[in-house]
């Protein structure tokens, strides 16, 4: 019988995702709190039946509709000491899209790469450097490139592996979903930071 943990579980729901057995595994790690919020949120929007590559499409547009809706002095507003603030948050997904784009390249030319973790707090001091409208654009530019290179993969492709140190093996497909997540747990973020700074 095959040991389940998160990355086996979201690859069994791309094909199966009303399987019981799945689903009771899911929602006791659930219970438990175990998994990251990426995972945890990919669960979420394979057992809905979302096309994960659909929702990474959307989301720098997601991302630019909140931020053309708000008042420009928001943006740079934290919720509270400690918590990032809309222009916080806007940097990190572009420094995540230019990180997953090594990964995912990483899979797909590697047998099984190690590929690369990172703490996204200290990355914090280089957000100076430009605005958030520029981050925006590099996040959008970068997204763009990442689901045409998503959507001209085969199977074979996203059945490839690669080993994060804090999340251990996963398929490209599982890195794919993790990374639909990731976004979805920070739009919500975004929504909350900007109406928290009202």
């Amino acid at each position: 019988m095959t040991t389940l943990d998160w990355a086996t579980v979201l690859d069994r729901l791309f094909d199966a995702p009303d399987d019981p057995a799945t689903r009771s595994w899911a929602e006791e790690a659930l219970a438990a709190g175990s998994g990251t919020p990426g995972q945890r949120r990919a669960y979420d929007l394979l057992v809905a039946g979302h096309d994960v590559i659909d929702l990474l499409a959307e989301t720098p547009a997601a991302v630019a509709g909140l931020l053309a809706a708000a008042d420009p002095g928001r943006i740079t507003v934290a919720p509270a000491e400690n918590e990032w603030s809309a222009l916080h948050i806007v940097h990190h997904v572009a420094d995540n899209e230019a990180v997953n784009a090594v990964r995912i390249r990483s899979i797909l030319t590697e047998d099984t790469p190690t590929v690369f973790g990172y703490d996204s707090h200290p990355w914090t001091r280089f957000f100076a450097l430009e605005t958030w409208q520029d981050a925006l654009e590099r996040f959008s530019t970068a997204r763009r490139n990442t689901v045409a290179l998503a959507r001209s993969l085969d199977a074979e492709d996203l059945d490839r592996r690669g080993v994060l140190s804090y999340r251990g093996a996963e398929s490209l497909r599982v890195l794919l979903a993790v990374l639909a997540g990731h976004d979805r747990d920070h739009l919500d973020q975004l929504r909350s930071a900007l109406a928290a700074a009202e």
